[in-house]
């Protein structure tokens, strides 16, 4: 089902739909309320959008009409918070690299670096490994991944709302397919392991984790908001990223028929 993003929605991109690493915010030119005036009649024509087929390629249109008009903070913004979102990552950093404002705008200079990265993993892009360690016991990604099994890798934290919400979802397709064919992972990331184990005995959560994985997969895959849900295919490479709520089993039921 197509979304329309309203003000409120995009707003919230990053904290209500996932929850973000801390992080010093990029420097802003603008005030908040002059990016809230300036944003205003873009958002106004995203909520008038019918909610149909050509809903998000209307929004993505109306969105770098925005951008192309405005080579300001609120420019910046809609590329980073709602462009990000409807473009292939090689097309937005041509987009940004081929405009000299946006080129040099310091949200979209950090952006671009996670921008690279996922570029790097991207569907059909074998897996990328990395190692966590806790109690003395390293575990590594490649311990589960590249096996000869579907994957399921949830980069989650315990303090994550959003991340919480996904849990459920994830037992019932873990549950439903586990086995010589399928598995699920979770990577506890930003989180104390003490926090991760008392949500996992809190939620039941029966699949096993990296724990103490802090940034090492959230560098490796260039993941600013979590959960991000990764499916990866038996030879290791990457299926699919970005799965969340009925998708999840939808995906993993059409691949294991």
């Amino acid at each position: 089902m197509k979304k329309i993003i309203t003000m409120m929605a995009v707003l919230a991109l990053m904290t209500a739909t996932s929850c973000a690493q801390d992080s010093k915010p990029a420097q802003k030119v603008m005030t908040e309320a002059e990016m809230q005036e300036a944003l205003a009649p873009l958002f106004t024509k995203l909520q008038a959008i019918p909610d149909d087929a050509n809903a998000e390629a209307t929004m993505q249109k109306e969105a770098l009409s925005f951008m192309k008009e405005n080579k300001n903070d609120a420019g910046a913004y809609v590329i980073r918070n709602l462009l990000a979102f409807t473009m292939p990552t090689d097309e937005l950093i041509k987009l940004v690299d081929g405009d000299e404002y946006f080129k040099n705008h310091p949200l979209l200079q950090e952006a671009k670096k996670e921008w690279l990265v996922q570029a790097e993993t991207g569907e059909g892009k074998m897996f990328k490994d990395f190692e966590a360690e806790y109690e003395g016991k390293v575990s590594k990604l490649s311990d589960y991944v590249g096996k000869g099994k579907y994957v399921l890798v949830d980069f989650w934290a315990s303090w994550c709302g959003p991340c919480r919400a996904e849990i459920p979802n994830l037992i019932k397709v873990y549950n439903q397919y586990k086995g010589e064919k399928f598995e699920v992972l979770g990577v506890a990331t930003w989180d104390k392991p003490e926090d991760t184990k008392k949500a996992i005995e809190q939620m039941g959560i029966p699949y096993p984790q990296m724990l103490n994985a802090q940034k090492a997969g959230s560098d490796a895959y260039g993941i600013s908001g979590i959960p991000q849900i990764i499916l990866f295919g038996p030879d290791g490479k990457i299926v699919k990223r970005n799965l969340r709520g009925e998708a999840i089993e939808k995906t993993v039921a059409e691949l294991l028929k």
